[in-house]
């Protein structure tokens, strides 16, 4: 039932097999957590995680479940809690251990913590060269503080090679925003351009659109690349500042 995506039904049989001595009780549980998180129901991925982990303790996937469900929460400081948790029970798996650091990068910047947040990256990158959630994230945000561009440029080139059968439209506009603090603003257009064509729908992209279009000099193309980035988030009053300055 879960491969044919009716996951309802799916749910009813597994958690009847739960206690069942059938089968393994870890397997269902993580099988359960799969199919909350396709679903978005991360309050029942946080519910069973922690059920699991009553119950194994040392099973490190459980952990990482749970933290994915809090960081969603924006529980930040309880999924670094959790992560930390899980990371002290990886053995022989570098790629899990380094899925671990990337959330923990993540948690951390997203609590102002730039400095276990930068070192989490690394750790991630060190057990795991080619991990491109990563290499995107490190990446944007350096570039966002405009610390470290040489490094933020490299990492996403790299990202972009890694993907290029896949193309990925928010690891190409990093690599636009990039572009952009290294003033290179005509290698950016080309890059943001082709992260539009993947996603037209990123409020985000079409603002980093309308800073590019600005640098060259293209003012009217930038305000109404600036009006699409609004029309996508009416919250952003910095966005609605460029435009109202400009217009006026």
């Amino acid at each position: 039932f879960a491969k044919e995506k009716q996951y309802e039904i799916a749910v009813q049989h597994y958690q009847k097999s739960l206690y069942s001595g059938f089968i393994k009780d870890d397997y269902i549980y993580n099988k359960l957590m799969e199919i909350y998180w396709s679903k978005k129901e991360f309050e029942n991925v946080l519910h069973v995680s922690n059920n699991a982990l009553e119950r194994f303790p040392l099973n490190p996937i459980f952990y990482y479940y749970k933290s994915l469900a809090l960081s969603i929460n924006k529980e930040h400081q309880l999924c670094v809690e959790s992560l930390l948790a899980g990371l002290e029970l990886i053995f022989d798996n570098p790629k899990l251990v380094s899925d671990f650091y990337s959330l923990l990068g993540d948690s951390y910047h997203n609590l102002g913590n730039k400095k276990d947040s930068d070192e989490s990256y690394n750790q991630a990158l060190k057990h795991n060269p080619n991990n491109t959630l990563v290499l995107n994230n490190y990446s944007y945000y350096l570039s966002n503080r405009g610390e470290n561009l040489e490094l933020a440029n490299e990492m996403i080139i790299k990202c972009i090679e890694l993907t290029k059968e896949a193309p990925v439209a928010s690891y190409l506009d990093t690599y636009a925003w990039v572009l952009y603090k290294l003033k290179k603003y005509k290698q950016a257009k080309e890059q943001i351009e082709k992260a539009i064509i993947l996603n037209n729908k990123s409020a985000v992209i079409f603002e980093h659109y309308g800073d590019i279009l600005y640098e060259l000099g293209n003012i009217s193309r930038a305000i109404e690349e600036w009006k699409n980035a609004y029309r996508l988030d009416d919250t952003n009053k910095g966005l609605q500042q460029k435009i109202n300055k400009l217009i006026r």
